[in-house]
């Protein structure tokens, strides 16, 4: 009996020790992800994108990598608008090979997913529009939405301008610093924002950046408007499209322990993008969702 008691009391100190490290590393991000509450505008406040004369004449997509999951498949997509004169604006980078096989092989320890297939690295996939590219920005500052901004680097070297929020520059956490100092660090020159709101670009009409908050505190929204169209990239507010017209979260694990997120603020921007995404003239596009994004009406970039 004596040692079955110690064996308990050891057990409780060892539960009460975790209990306390979680709570330090978790309270944290969580408290400071419910303090990015910014505004969420109307769809009428994004009309004014498409007022420009000399806005872009395309959208395009870039897959890096495809992973098979129980329902679907995992996209890591990089975005690039392009304007007249050839200029481009790239929005997230995806990852490089090791890193890509690192992050399947993760899901894939975990039971949630299979075998994925690369295909190939950002500068690559984009051939001579890399020196084009004069604009970038990102959905979030996760890892497999970033690293692939330095072998982008290695090529394009100077140049380009990196446009962020001051959520997404200033406000980070344990699943976010290591991009974020990828992106500090590398060939992108810093840019400025204006205004509040629906943010304007210098230099790109037609491009919109929204504070979104939610799934990361530098979590963004972009909107392009394309002949009319308006395409908003909601990143990782969902895993999928199906996901965002349900209302669906991420699940209480994956929200509380893994990636701390604001699932009530979430909530707001799953209801206001399904309404976005009702309009004939706008298209929700979801960044993981690549089944969805082949599906759809944009198209992909080919060399």
């Amino acid at each position: 009996m004596k040692i079955l008691s110690l064996i308990l009391k050891i057990a409780a100190v060892l539960l009460a020790l975790l209990v306390l490290t979680l709570a330090v590393i978790l309270v944290p991000p969580h408290m400071q992800i419910r303090k990015v509450t910014p505004p969420i505008p109307q769809a009428e406040q994004l009309q004014a994108l498409g007022s420009v004369s000399d806005g872009p004449v395309s959208i395009r997509y870039i897959n890096t990598s495809t992973q098979a999951l129980g329902t679907g498949h995992l996209g890591h997509t990089v975005f690039l608008i392009e304007w007249a004169d050839g200029r481009v604006f790239m929005i997230d980078a995806g990852m490089d090979r090791l890193h890509a096989e690192e992050f399947a092989a993760l899901l894939k320890k975990i039971g949630r997913g299979g075998d994925v297939d690369i295909h190939g690295v950002l500068p690559d996939l984009l051939g001579g529009a890399t020196q084009r590219v004069m604009g970038a920005g990102f959905t979030h500052l996760h890892i497999d939405h970033a690293q692939g901004i330095v072998p982008f680097c290695v090529v394009r070297g100077p140049g380009a301008t990196l446009y962020q929020t001051e959520f997404q520059r200033d406000l980070h956490n344990f699943n976010t610093k290591e991009a974020a100092a990828l992106v500090a660090g590398s060939c992108l020159a810093a840019g400025s924002l204006s205004g509040e709101g629906v943010q304007t670009v210098d230099g790109f009409p037609g491009l919109g950046v929204i504070a979104a908050g939610g799934h990361t505190p530098g979590s963004t929204i972009y909107v392009v408007v394309v002949q009319g169209h308006f395409w908003v990239l909601a990143g990782d507010t969902t895993n999928s499209k199906a996901d965002l017209l349900s209302n669906t979260g991420k699940g209480f694990v994956y929200s509380t322990f893994l990636v701390p997120e604001n699932t009530g603020r979430l909530k707001k921007l799953r209801l206001w993008l399904s309404e976005l995404d009702a309009r004939e003239d706008m298209t929700v596009i979801i960044s993981h969702d690549i089944d969805d994004i082949q599906s759809g009406n944009m198209m992909e970039f080919s060399r």
